[in-house]
């Protein structure tokens, strides 16, 4: 156990290496003996000051002009490019991202020919041409992995923003919320929650936030049923991080080298450049439901409830579907039924109005207008419309409203007041809880 006496410096070796994990700092690395400048009450202070595994919930607010900076990943090509001599050593560069506003793109270089201590390998930010604006400084800089080369891509570009901001320019500033559209009509209070772990050592920047470290993004409505509860509406759960960290890994499993020529190097570079790890890889469905339920019981709502998965598939038809309902018709289901048992509750139906989904909008091929169609019978409904939001006013404007069943988690007297009293903690057991004195949900019809 820590703190006896038999091997101390192997405790302290391992608290250590722990340190070293948690912030990042070189100087925290076990050289075999105790150095004088590191104490356990310091590691414990650091634990207790920023916990590697703290979330905050928060909201992307800004009045700024802030560029969002989307790096895609780059297809890999059939063949690696030829090897180019740097510095009197052969190296291969291949793009892995490219940002879609800007074009700078992140380069990985891995040498051909291994040295005495392996193959090196390190990645590079290139600047388009006519776009040297971005930087008055030299971009010719070298990185350890592509997330480091990633943040100073993005740091160049809020530097240039404010540079443009000094110089009286005013352009399109961000929007609180970015994807009101995929929202069921009539909630009130639409939000959008990220869920962030600020104090891990490395960052991950998603694709839809321009914030690291979010573990989760969750969108949010508030809803009314017939019985007059106020409900959270999770409108949509999802990780992005996780997300790429799973892709990353499938798709490891499944590459095959392409280039007989470079097979060694093809084996050695995978092309994935996978996110750094963070403790909530198979967690951050949990994390995000009691981060969710901590919100409404601090604001006073008779529960939450989250959407079925024919409603995600209907919403976002280029995604798979079947994944999309095996995730909220199962997967939420169960991981709210289990937080639910630390209460002695279960899951129960909720139903509020909204409008039918009768009718969808989709883009003309080739061209720069959108018509609206009958899901059922695939008709055009009415004429061709130049701008998108006037073709989806019009495709609303022939729905009609309908009354929506969901899935519910009802929060009791007991229940909300000891989640408010005692909080949830982000791993791990809730435990047992307060148990209700009646049943809190209503009962299906």
């Amino acid at each position: 156990m820590l703190g006896e006496d038999e091997e101390p410096s192997q405790v302290f070796d391992e608290l250590v290496a722990l340190a070293a994990s948690l912030t990042g700092d070189p100087r925290h690395q076990s050289t075999g003996h105790p150095p004088p400048v590191l104490h356990i009450d310091e590691l414990i202070g650091f634990l207790n000051d920023k916990p590697p595994c703290e979330l905050v919930l928060q909201r992307l607010v800004s009045n700024e002009y802030t560029p969002l900076v989307q790096y895609v990943k780059q297809v890999r090509p059939e063949k690696l490019p030829p090897s180019t001599v740097r510095k009197r050593r052969r190296e291969v560069r291949l793009l892995h991202y490219r940002d879609r506003t800007f074009g700078i793109c992140i380069w990985l270089h891995v040498e051909v020919d291994a040295g005495l201590f392996g193959r090196h390998s390190y990645w590079s930010l290139s600047v388009p041409r006519g776009r040297k604006k971005l930087s008055s400084e030299p971009v010719g800089r070298r990185f350890a992995n592509p997330q480091s080369a990633m943040a100073y891509g993005r740091k160049l570009v809020n530097r240039m923003a404010q540079r443009l901001m000094q110089e009286g320019f005013v352009g399109q500033t961000k929007k609180v919320n970015q994807f009101a559209h995929y929202a069921l009509p009539w909630g009130e209070q639409y939000t959008e929650w990220l869920i962030t772990a600020p104090n891990l050592s490395e960052e991950y920047w998603g694709p839809h936030f321009d914030i690291p470290n979010i573990i989760a993004h969750v969108r949010t409505t508030l809803r009314m049923t017939p019985q007059g509860a106020r409900l959270l509406v999770l409108e949509e759960i999802q990780s992005d991080w996780n997300q790429q960290l799973r892709e990353a890994i499938r798709e490891n499993k499944s590459r095959e080298p392409v280039d007989e020529e470079h097979n060694e190097l093809d084996e050695w570079d995978n092309g994935l450049a996978p996110p750094p790890f963070n403790p909530y890889l198979n967690h951050w469905l949990e994390a995000a439901l009691r981060m969710m339920m901590l919100l409404a019981a601090s604001q006073g709502y008779g529960g939450i409830a989250w959407l079925p998965g024919k409603l995600h598939a209907e919403r976002f038809p280029w995604a798979n579907a079947e994944g999309l309902k095996t995730f909220y018709d199962r997967f939420v289901p169960a991981a709210v039924e289990k937080l639910a048992k630390s209460w002695g509750t279960q899951t129960g139906e909720a139903h509020f109005t909204t409008l039918s989904r009768n009718f969808d909008v989709r883009k003309v091929t080739g061209k720069a207008s959108w018509l609206v169609f009958n899901r059922e019978s695939d008709e055009v409904m009415g004429e061709e419309f130049a701008d998108p939001d006037k073709a989806e006013e019009f495709r609303r404007s022939m729905e009609v409203p309908v009354s929506e069943t969901v899935n519910a988690l009802y929060l009791h007297e007991a229940m909300a007041d000891d989640i408010r009293k005692n909080g949830l903690p982000y791993l791990g057991a809730v435990g047992k809880r307060p148990l209700p004195t009646s049943k809190p949900y209503p009962k299906s019809d």
